[in-house]
This record gives structure tokens, sequence and C-alpha cells, in this order.
């Protein structure tokens, strides 16, 4: 083979490898990041205190730092003011404060809410519960988990407070994720953009004003969506625009360094510091006290969580504690100046002043006239149209990740919830459900049964979320529910429940009808695996159609993307299960979800690819993730989020796969049927459209062919070529 020969051949298998290597390297991450870190939290060495005097109260303690796996970090203070201000100061993350405390400073506050434990009404027999909710919803729960144990075994009766509440608009505390987040998207995503489409604006004197401008309209975007139009962020404008632009600035200088360094795949180093590293180290989502001991050490380094915690304590605290974070976004922002600074320098040293010999600056990639590449074919736009038209990619996905993640899930309140009451009589249990329905109102869809065995059934096949067993005289009341369906609709119906019997003054007895294992704490791996099958699906698609639309033919398509497919369901499957011990079991029927999954997203991304390009991803990225991840009963119970996310359940591909891995995971593959039924009738449909469009093309290009003198000519064999060939 001639080395002319050799030469396409290896560009080709060059370009081929980067369509499938950089998807992987990504699904890779993502998963193994996310899944490693969240899919057994547990909690160590989180800070909490009790209040109290005495021998009870160094018992407590004593309990509290003696317990297994070292889950508290216990302290004795004698005052609840002081608690409170730990609590503020997120200095603790709770406090059980005991009764009979003889604190003079306490008693002199009895009347007001102060959590004097000698102002209960019950005799010294109720413990207070003091925590701060706006520091994390889920650190509150794992709180309440530790300390009412321990009140449990003075045999006294919790009574929870908060220093802190969410507002009703944000109560579970996305309204700041997704700002960060949002803001983090933001910066990386524009300088990645302008990297490859105008490499010019890299340049250290145009980046600078530029990406500041930017980052003053995103900020703007980003609060605008997350406050006046959505309602999840309220007050604190100022504050929350500079903290916004501050983050969008350093992330877009840090991932512009990132470029100088890494080139085209710049953005692999940059969204794994940005969020696969930053959304679990950001102490946002779950508490940090649960996550791996690395992850506690980037929450006070990364961009991500210096954003949240500036934003948090703004927003909820009065702005205590949002310097050091400010401080941190600052470092970043300096740091990254400076080192791009000094790599341009070292780079235009080297060529000493002067292009290299392709003509193209050492420092920036671009030729000396500052255009990049090879001179343009035509002229091109308008500065100012090319500003817009770079910065319409990240600004559309910023919008609709923002708007639509976060109007889907700020406010998880129960609407509908469909649970059921169990009576010995059709009566009793019709006359006890109105009774609730009255006092819950539309949260809840009550049913009246007289079997327990019948609420059981139907909480098996996921018909109800739980149910209220009545108990007979003497006994406990039975508070059904299924870990395996959802933890968030789980613990509002034990919470639901547990109220109305304290009320009645019943005891209860929860049973839980599927148990979340261990590996499975949270029971999000389900999400998880469902969003790295469909980044695995997307991702390559969008890649090909960019450098490897050859390949985008069916008849090329459907072996590659079959491939593709099992490759990517058995490297999912091997991280999060062997790799990382999050799944045990039913290996088959996940790598055959897996694989139908990432084939199904393919093919779809494929059809929008034929006429978008690249820029496919959009319309996909919003199907598949932006309108999927609420809809899928993966992170928010379905039942808890707006009823537009509800009517998408049944349709979307991403809450079809969540719920076919539940159902292998934890039902036995019960209710499976009709979700294969909805991914297959996406596949379906998008094969038979990439069939189409693949003959209407085929077609086309015979017309032109035969309309133009010039292709037929070329097409005409040689004069006496014949007769050559059959000498």
């Amino acid at each position: 083979m001639s080395e002319a020969g050799a030469t396409p051949r290896a560009a080709k298998a060059a370009r081929y490898g980067f369509v499938f290597a950089f998807p992987f390297v990504m699904v890779m991450l993502l998963v193994g990041i996310y899944v490693s870190a969240m899919h057994a939290p547990q909690p160590h060495d989180l800070p909490v205190a009790v209040v109290g005097s005495g021998a009870q109260a160094e018992r407590s303690v004593a309990a509290l730092d003696a317990a297994d796996g070292s889950p508290a970090d216990a302290r004795l203070l004698r005052s609840v003011d002081e608690a409170k201000r730990q609590l503020h100061d997120r200095e603790i993350a709770g406090a059980l404060v005991l009764p009979n405390n003889s604190d003079s400073s306490d008693s002199s506050d009895s009347s007001d809410n102060s959590g004097n434990p000698d102002s209960d009404g019950n005799g010294g027999t109720t413990a207070q519960l003091w925590t701060a909710q706006a520091a994390g919803a889920s650190q509150t729960m794992t709180v309440s988990q530790l300390l009412t144990p321990v009140a449990a075994a003075s045999h006294l009766t919790v009574e929870a407070h908060d220093v802190a509440p969410l507002p009703q608009d944000d109560q579970s505390g996305m309204g700041v994720l997704y700002l960060s987040v949002g803001a983090m998207l933001a910066g990386y995503m524009a300088v990645t953009v302008a990297s490859s489409g105008m490499p010019r604006l890299l340049r250290l004197k145009k980046l600078v004003p530029v990406l500041a401008g930017w980052s003053a309209l995103m900020s703007v975007v980003i609060w605008t969506l997350a406050g006046p139009v959505i309602g999840a962020v309220s007050g604190h404008a100022p504050e929350v625009l500079g903290t916004a632009f501050l983050g969008i600035f350093a992330v877009g200088l840090t991932q512009a360094f990132l470029t100088r360094l890494f080139g085209p795949i710049a953005v692999i180093p940059g969204i794994t510091l940005f969020m696969f590293l930053g959304v679990p180290a950001s102490n946002l989502a779950l508490s940090i006290h649960t996550m791996p001991g690395f992850f506690g050490f980037l929450h006070h380094v990364l961009p991500l969580p210096a954003v949240g915690e500036a934003l948090r304590a703004i927003v909820y605290f009065d702005g205590d504690g949002a310097g050091v974070h400010l401080l941190t976004l600052g470092i970043w922002a300096l740091a990254a100046l400076l080192l791009t600074a000094g790599v341009d320098l070292l780079k235009r040293r080297k060529a000493e002043g002067r292009t290299d010999g392709t003509g193209t600056d050492a420092a920036t990639g671009e030729d000396a006239a500052g255009t990049p590449g090879a001179p343009a074919a035509r002229k091109a736009p308008h500065p100012a149209v090319q500003y817009v038209m770079l910065g319409a990619f990240p600004f559309l996905m910023v919008v609709l990740m923002v708007g639509l993640m976060l109007s889907g899930m700020h406010k998880p309140l129960p609407r509908d919830l469909p649970v059921a009451v169990v009576a010995d009589s059709a009566q009793a249990a019709e006359q006890t459900a109105q009774g609730l329905e009255k006092s819950l109102g539309s949260s809840f869809d009550i049913r009246p049964l007289t079997s327990a065995d019948e609420a059981k059934r139907q909480i098996r096949d996921r018909g109800i979320a739980g149910a209220y067993v009545l108990p007979a005289p003497g006994e406990k009341a039975q508070i059904l529910s299924a870990g395996g369906a959802g933890m968030s609709q789980q613990q509002v119906v034990q919470r639901t429940f547990g109220q109305i019997a304290a009320q009645q003054g019943v005891r209860t007895e929860n049973i839980d009808l599927a148990p979340l294992p261990a590996h499975d704490g949270m029971g999000t791996v389900t999400l998880y695996l469902a969003i790295g099958f469909t980044m695995s699906g997307f991702i390559v698609v969008t890649i090909m159609s960019a450098a490897a639309r050859e390949l985008l033919r069916v008849r090329r398509l459907l072996p590659v993307l079959a491939g593709w497919a099992v490759l990517m369901a058995t490297a999912v499957w091997l991280l999060a299960g062997p790799v990382i011990g999050a799944l045990h079991g039913h290996a088959w029927q996940i790598l055959g979800l897996g694989a139908l999954m990432v084939f199904t997203v393919s093919l779809v991304t494929a059809v929008f690819a034929r006429f978008l390009g690249p820029l496919a991803v959009i319309p996909v990225v919003t199907l598949m993730m932006f309108l999927g991840v609420p809809a899928s009963n993966g992170g928010v119970a379905l039942h808890m989020v707006p009823g537009f996310f509800q009517a998408l359940h049944g349709v979307l591909p991403l809450p079809a796969v969540v719920e076919s891995i539940r159902s292998v995971l934890y039902f036995g593959a019960d209710g499976i049927g009709g979700h294969l039924g909805t991914l297959a009738l996406w596949g379906g449909a998008a094969l038979v459209l990439n069939v189409a469009l693949d003959l209407f093309q085929h077609r086309r290009d015979r017309d032109k062919d035969l309309t133009d003198p010039a292709a037929l000519v070329a097409a005409e064999p040689a004069p006496g070529a014949n007769a050559e060939a059959l000498r």
C-alpha cells in the first residue's frame, strides 16, 4: 500500500476512533462518579449536638459517638440559643434538646419559640429536634434518623423545629442547585462552543470582555427563570446576580485554560470538574457528610460547591458564610486568567514571536490574521452575528435545562398520590377515607379497601403508593409501602399516615414490601443507569453526524449501533455492578434493557441528526433528559411533580427504562411489559423514519445525477475501457 493511500486510512480510523471513544469516556465518567458517590449514602462525622446537662445528656453524646461507623460527631451544648446559632452558621446539622434543661437563658425565653425544653407541655417527656432544612433537605432527614432513636432510647417523644425552613415554593432546595448547575453549564459550554466555532475569541484580550458580557447576560437569565418565572428563589437579586456572574466568569476562564492544554477534548476534563465531581461534592443534592471522604475535600475546592453554598448563604442565611465561597470563585478566576496568560506567553516565546510553519498562531491555534484555519470560501458574517450564532446553542441549553428541570422538581408536593385505607368493613373503610380526604384535600387519592392482602398486591403492582391498615383494639396500625417504588413517595406515605396515627394516639408499624438494599440506599441507581444508557445513545450519534456522517446511512448505521448498544450496556453494567457494587444480580435483564435503550435513543437521535447535524443534541436532550428526568419517577416521585410531567411518564423513553429496571430489580419484572412497549414504539418509529429518509435521500441523489450532464459524463466509461478490461 502506498504512503498516499495510508494517510487517508489513518485519518478515517482516527475519526472513527474519536466518534466512539469520546462518548465512551463521557458515559463512564458520569456513571462511575455519580454511582460510586451517591448509590449508598451513609452518614459519617455528621456534626450534631445534644443540648442539656447531667448524666442523660452525657450518655446521649457518648451513644452518638460510639455508634458503628462513626455516623455522628456529637458535642454537648448547654444552651438552646447556642445550638440555634451553630445551626444558622452551619457548624452543626442538628441538635437534640433534652427536657428539664435548667439553663437560665432558656427558661427566660420559654414563652417564645426559642426551643426551651422546659416549655413543653408533656411534663418533661418531649425532646426537641432542631434542624435547618435550608442547609439541606436530605441532611435534615439524616439528622432525624440519627437523633430520633437517641430520644426514643430515653423514652422521649420528638418535636421538630426548624431555624431556617425552606420556602413553600422550593421545599426540596432545588432552586439553589439548578441556579448553580446553570452557572456551570453557561460557563464551560460557551467557551467550548467558541473554541470550535470562533477560536479567535479565546485570545485573552477578547475573551475577558466577551465572557464578562456573557456572564452578566446569563446570570440575569438564570435568575429570571429561577425567580420571577418559576418562583423557586425570591429576593436578594443583586447578591444572586453577582454570585452567578462570578461563577460563570470563573468557570469560563478555567475552561479556556483547559482548552489551551487539551484542545478539542477539553470538554471532558471541564465537565468532569464542573459537573461530574461538582454535583456530588456540592452538598446540594445530598449531604456532604454522606459522601465518600474525597468529596468532602472537593467541597471546599470546586466551583459548583462554591456557587451553591454562596447562594444558599445569601438566600436563606442572610449572607452569613458566603464570603469564603466567593473567595474560592475569585481564586479560580484569577488562577485561570494567570495560567492562561502564562501558557500563551510560553507558546509565543517558543515560536519566537512568529507564526509556525503552517501559518498558525502558536498560542491560539488561529492563522496569523486571526481567522481560523484556511482562508474562508466566502465572506464571514458580521462579528455581532457570529456572536449571536455561537451564543444561541449554550443559551438554549441553559434555558431549557434550568427552566424544565427546575419547574418539574422545585416543589415536590403530593398531587393525587394514590393510597388506600384498609378496614374490616367496607363501611368503616369508606368513612375513614372520606374523613381523610377532607383533611388532606387533593394531595391524596384515598381508596377504601377491606383486605390488607389486596392493598399489598396493589402496592407491588405500583397501583397505589401505600396503605394505612386500621388497627384492631389494642393492636398497632400498619403503614404499608414499598421503598423500591421510590423513596420520596415512601417517605410521604410514612410521614402522613404516621402523623395521622399520632393525632389519634395510635401506635404504628411500618412495613416495607420492597425494601431498598444497602447498596442502593436512596433507590437512585436505576436513574443513573438510565441516564448512562441515554447518554450512550445520543452522544455517539451527535459526534457521528459531525465527524463520520457517512455512518448515518441505514445499511451502515444499524450494525454499528447494534454493536455500540451491546458494548455500552455491558460497560455500564460492569461499572455499576461488579466494579462499584451498586447492582447485584439480574445481569442479563439489565444488559438487555440497556442495549434496547441505547439502540432506541441512537435511532431517535439519527432522525434529528439528518436534519440538524450536531445541533440535534438540543431537541434530543430536551426530550430524553430535560423532560425525561422530571417525568421519570426516578428522582422525585411521579405524583409529586406537575401534571404535565406526569402525562409524559408513559410516553418518554427515560421513564420507561427507569421503571423497567426498577421492575426487574425490586418487583420480579412485574408490570414491565408496558414500558418495553414504549421503548419498542420509539425504536420502531425511529427505524421507519430513518429508512424512509434514506430512501428519499437516495432517490434525490439519483434524480440529481440524471439531470446533471457533468455527472453523466463522469459516469460514462472512457472509450476503449471495456475492450481494455476484456484483454
